[in-house]
């Protein structure tokens, strides 16, 4: 009997550990994926998941990013001379042909051992044999456009034993910041961004509505879309004059660009509306985030002649394309913009200064 308890004893101090462990490595990634999220360049992005990675998990010795030359935009960014960071030893530029070599039966992380070519076109910068890697898929609106590689000199650090959940998490999050990093990108020579207030328009919108569309139909993730519309705008204008609506537009801008991920999409919709596209968030925090604003920008204050202060309001309209997308035909995409601008339409009629959710 004792020698049981013994051994239940051990094997509790034993999951104890494992548990401990499991936690560990969870907030190393999360913290990873956070620094990705939180990037604004595709080059600080780069180089924030490799180092990061690196300084995080001590048995991984080597990381890169691979990835195709995305709408012909990743060139034109790796030639950009003002970057703040050399990411030559974390980042390769790849084919097609050699993703599909990396990943020829599934679009699943793949760990192992490591070969001498995979090294040495992954790894360039790395000059002593690696014993084991990590090859994770990087994958938008279902096409193969990367992969995130990291190694080890430690053959039994990446086995096929080893659980590939949170390689397969984080890759997915890196996958769409590279992708929002090349749109920003795209964005600046595009002329897609509104010189007012120095975000995307409503040309950018559209088009990333159709791949986030895209993206609930094939993976059935909620899209959450928030309309916002400055109150008694035109009476700004009209009383304080032009250049004080301008510095109102600016500010909202700024306001509403606080907070924001990565993957979400805020554009300058038309004249003093703005609409804010959440990507996989559901209604009800869609709801908490355009009542966050909405408090936010009541807590603005614009100086005026003769000490005179002019406080604003925002009413706001959340609506959702929830999975499965069951939305009568047509252009979910509208459907989507219609629910919101109703939601917002009710907000005015109630007495604008509120935020309604569609039902």
């Amino acid at each position: 009997m004792e020698h049981k308890i013994a051994v239940m004893r051990h094997e509790l101090a034993a999951l104890k550990k494992q548990v401990r462990s499991n936690e560990k490595i969870w907030s190393g990634f999360r913290k990873v994926e956070i620094d990705a999220i939180g990037a604004d360049t595709f080059h600080q992005l780069v180089h924030g998941i490799t180092t990061g990675i690196k300084s995080t998990f001590p048995k991984v010795d080597e990381a890169s990013i691979a990835c195709l030359n995305l709408d012909y935009e990743i060139v034109r960014i790796m030639a950009k001379r003002e970057a703040p960071h050399d990411i030559s030893p974390y980042f390769v530029m790849v084919t097609e042909h050699e993703l599909d070599q990396w990943f020829p039966d599934s679009l699943q992380p793949v760990v192992g051992g490591c070969d001498v070519p995979t090294q040495q076109r992954l790894f360039p910068g790395c000059k002593r044999p690696l014993g084991s890697t990590a090859l994770s898929p990087l994958i938008v609106s279902g096409k193969l456009i990367g992969c995130l590689a990291q190694g080890s000199y430690d053959r039994r650090h990446f086995s096929a034993e080893a659980g590939t959940e949170l390689l397969a998490h984080l890759s997915a999050t890196i996958a769409l910041c590279i992708r929002n990093t090349v749109n920003i990108a795209r964005l600046e020579r595009h002329g897609l961004t509104d010189p007012l207030t120095d975000i995307p328009n409503r040309r950018f919108l559209e088009r990333r509505l159709d791949e986030e569309i895209e993206r609930c139909r094939r993976y059935g993730h909620p899209l959450t879309c928030v309309m916002l519309d400055i109150d008694h705008f035109k009476k700004i204008n009209d009383q304080y004059g032009h250049s004080v609506g301008d510095s109102v537009l600016k500010s909202v801008a700024d306001a509403l660009c606080k907070g924001l991920r990565a993957s979400d999409i805020l554009s300058r919709y038309g004249g003093e509306e703005f609409v804010l596209l959440l990507p996989e968030t559901r209604l009800v925090h869609g709801a908490k985030i355009a009542r966050r604003h909405h408090q936010e920008i009541k807590k603005l204050q614009f100086k005026l002649q003769d000490q005179q202060r002019l406080s604003i309001t925002i009413s706001a309209g959340v609506a959702v394309l929830d999975k499965p997308p069951t939305a009568a035909g047509g252009d979910l995409g509208q459907w989507l913009l219609q629910r919101s601008d109703h939601a917002l339409y009710q907000a005015k009629r109630q007495g604008r200064n509120r935020v309604i959710v569609a039902e």
